[in-house]
């Protein structure tokens, strides 16, 4: 007897880029010049917010709000102080000059 779990199509992630729509959201995030000077700052490796703050010199209220817009785009993960970019963000990252 042929294993049904195995054949139930799995769903899709709900942070994976699948189509024209997720393509324009892309370019949406990256048109605004601090969030990709904010992508740019948190990088390959993540950062804490205090050192993006630092090295941007912008108030917490922009970057919580920009960091905000990252989250719910699925491009970056905060827990607790430190920042990080997931796989959809340093695809950003590496579309960024």
């Amino acid at each position: 007897m042929k294993d049904e779990i195995g054949s139930i199509p799995q769903e899709p992630d709900a942070c994976e880029t699948k189509t024209p729509h997720d393509h324009k959201l892309m370019f949406k995030t990256l048109e605004n010049p601090l969030r990709r000077r904010i992508i740019k700052s948190i990088g390959a490796f993540g950062k804490t917010k205090k050192e993006i703050m630092k090295e941007l010199g912008i108030p917490e209220s922009q970057l919580r709000f920009q960091l905000d817009y990252l989250v719910k785009m699925c491009y970056a993960d905060i827990e607790g102080e430190n920042c990080r970019l997931n796989v959809k963000g340093l695809d950003l990252l590496g579309n960024i000059k």
